[in-house]
């Protein structure tokens, strides 16, 4: 027997491959455990310990068919081979992997791990590999040891039991930086690499948080929050029949601040009876296709009302359910596509689904997949098929929710009316009572006042002066604040708040924020006196700043949440007292890579600017001046166009945005990076 097998690539290179493959723990681990699927496993164990964080281990455990060693020296360590056609008949059928590349998932996790294995009716052999000591130009070798299972390893009784199967087992994989809800979002994204009712196998977890946590494995159980779900399409497939009958609710404040609750019932349907159809099937190539699964759209993405639909909703900062996952051979194949749809209209996304679509990956045709089989060719006619459909059905839910909000703000306002109705008939009766103690008038000067009173109550009209706009920021954020203001004034809008003509209230242009007193007389002034259009840019200095509060609580005060809107530096700062439920943007800047202008960014931006201008225009309108034009979203080309046009997407931008978006947010960028962490460390002590 051989005493060590060498790689055919440097260990500089392995590494690289790995970082580019898998982008957290979930991804790596799911690899490894598609790897025990793909060998047929009835039963595939995962056992994380983390009383250790910095030198936690991972343990992956199948009890599938195992491999000689004839197989590890011509196929494991091969980059790049075809699992499906090299491994022969032993695993012909619905393998998942197809380019050979699973086993850099370990080397992602760590630089010291041991896989054993063993076929029926055969010894185990036992291979270890060790690159922590490795220099990059060297080639990492798989050494062959005697098969002694330590004592601490979790799954070794499994293994014990195990006829035949493949035991892998990581040490020193540094969690440090992961907390608690890091390891529940984690928990939540492994069950949604696969489709379990689909795989005819378990997969059991066991995360040791401490000692007596050791052995105790649970089965991956999909989490999805399908009670908060307002309306659900599936296919024949029975996975969601279980809900027959749904009621869900969404919250609301009257006027008077009472709570009320809106309660609907959830629309399920089948794809097959949609009106008008929906072409889910169809043939390519002489080969049959046919999406399958299930998409539905939330009827609230604030957590406390999601929970309270269904307990099993989860969504902060280390996890998203609102996505729409496509499947190929029962494995995540793309985590959202909701990105390919080009939908922009309101709620999508609140749009969560899981279908199958294996066609993208059928060994008849060519692989379309990219190297981490976590994309696809977009611009491949299978892909543009699934976009096709997936779009139908996205713009039909964002409907049907629009349809929700409608009715939903109707019920709101009826619930209002009411509560005014009741209240100027209180006043007209209280006015008459004050009218009739009232001595010195005579009894027509009584009728004429009463009735001058209750018709300007009952009209209730109030015409506002200038169109005007809030921003609003924290100090810390100012170079947001910055590009958005300078970049308006370029365009000619008025933002000097020393002058009556002023346009653009914004704090650091002139105000002295150490007073209150101003600060409250122009917040009155702008927000309440004017028609204003608000702009809250939000981060975790947000809370911290009493300005901010000040500006947000006269926001949510004096009107509703359509009459403002919210730029978040990251998802998890947008304050839940302004939303409401409702979506808002998130441009997410959280490292020096993410302040460069990007595709989605900039569409993100435009959209926010756009809605300023055309705002602010109704001062131009009033005029009979020219208004200034809007700027056009961007339906940007693929990779493939770029370099056949020899262009980049900053060809497609708007000019000026990039360089007001430079010199005011990416020149600053390294600075603010250091002054966050400062604040970050400072709160900590």
């Amino acid at each position: 027997m051989e005493k060590s097998i060498e790689f055919e690539l440097t260990y500089s290179a392995l590494k690289m491959f790995g970082k580019q493959l898998y982008s957290n723990v979930g991804s790596a681990i799911s690899e490894l455990v598609a790897n025990g699927l793909d060998a047929k496993a009835k039963n595939v164990y995962v056992a994380i310990n983390i009383i250790n964080k910095e030198h936690a281990t991972v343990e992956i455990l199948d009890n599938g068919i195992g491999m000689s060693v004839l197989q590890i020296q011509e196929s494991y360590i091969k980059i790049g081979y075809n699992k499906r056609k090299d491994y022969g008949e032993e695993l012909k059928g619905k393998t998942m992997g197809r380019k050979g590349i699973g086993k850099l998932a370990a080397l992602y996790l760590s630089d010291n791990f041991t896989i054993t294995t063993k076929k029926e009716g055969e010894e185990a052999t036992t291979w270890k590999l060790d690159v922590s000591e490795l220099g990059e130009e060297s080639k990492p070798q798989l050494m062959n040891e005697e098969t002694n299972l330590p004592d601490s390893l979790i799954c070794a009784d499994k293994w014990k039991e195990s006829k035949s199967g493949t035991y892998i087992y990581l040490n020193d994989v540094n969690m440090k930086g992961l907390g608690e809800k890091a390891f529940e979002a984690m928990e939540s994204r492994l069950s949604n690499y696969f489709l379990y009712d689909e795989l005819g196998s378990e997969i059991l977890i066991n995360i040791v948080r401490k000692e007596s946590d050791k052995g105790n494995f649970t089965k991956f159980l999909k989490k999805t929050a399908f009670n908060n779900m307002a309306y659900i399409i599936n296919s024949d497939s029975e996975v969601i029949d279980t809900l027959k009958s749904n009621n869900f609710i969404m919250k609301y404040k009257d006027k008077l601040g009472n709570d009320r609750v809106f309660v609907k019932e959830t629309k399920i349907k089948k794809m097959s009876e949609l009106d008008p159809p929906i072409k889910f099937e169809g043939t390519y190539q002489d080969i049959h296709y046919k999406l399958t699964g299930w998409i539905g759209i939330h009827c609230s993405i604030d957590g406390e009302t999601a929970r309270d639909n269904d307990e099993r909703y989860m969504k902060n900062q280390f996890y998203n359910p609102n996505q729409l996952r496509v499947y190929v051979r029962n494995k995540l194949a793309l985590a959202n596509m909701i990105e390919h749809l080009g939908i922009t209209r309101a709620f999508v996304n609140y749009i969560e689904g899981e279908v199958s679509f294996d066609i993208l990956d059928d060994d008849r045709l060519e692989d379309i997949a990219t190297a981490g089989r976590q994309d696809f060719d977009t611009q491949d006619e299978r892909f543009d098929i699934l976009r096709k459909i997936l779009t139908q059905i996205g713009n039909l839910l964002v409907r049907e929710r629009q349809l929700l909000a409608d009715e939903f703000k109707k019920k709101q306002k009826t619930t209002d009316e009411s509560i005014s109705a009741k209240s100027k008939k209180i006043f007209a009766r209280e006015l008459s009572q004050e009218l009739d103690s009232a001595e010195e008038l005579s009894i027509a000067s009584k009728n004429r006042i009463e009735q001058v009173i209750n018709n300007k109550v009952a009209g209730d009209i109030e015409i506002k002066g200038k169109f005007t706009v809030f921003i609003s920021h924290a100090s810390k954020d100012r170079i947001f604040g910055d590009f958005i203001y300078f970049y308006l004034k370029s365009k000619g809008f008025k933002g000097d708040l020393a002058n009556d003509d002023c346009e653009i209230f914004y704090s650091s242009s002139g105000l002295d924020t150490n007073n209150l007193e101003p600060l409250s007389k122009i917040i009155k002034d702008t927000i309440v006196s004017k028609s204003n259009d608000m702009l809250f840019i939000t981060s975790e200095y947000f809370d911290d700043s009493q300005y901010c509060l000040f500006e947000g609580g006269a926001a949510w005060a004096t009107r509703s949440i359509s009459e403002y809107k919210i730029l978040a530096l990251d998802y998890g700062s947008i304050p839940t007292f302004l939303t409401n439920g409702k979506g808002e943007v998130s441009i997410d800047i959280r490292t020096k890579d993410g302040f460069e202008m990007d595709t989605i960014k900039y569409n993100l931006i435009i959209d926010i600017i756009n809605r300023l201008v055309m705002h602010l225009n109704k001062n131009r309108e009033i005029l009979g001046e020219q208004e200034v034009p809007l700027l056009a979203r961007v339906d940007f080309p693929d990779n493939v166009i770029l370099a056949k046009e020899s262009k980049t997407v900053f060809d497609y931008m708007d000019e000026d945005i990039l360089i007001y978006w430079n010199e005011y947010v990416v020149k600053d960028s390294e600075q603010y990076i250091i002054d966050k962490e400062a604040y970050k460390n400072s709160k900590i002590k």
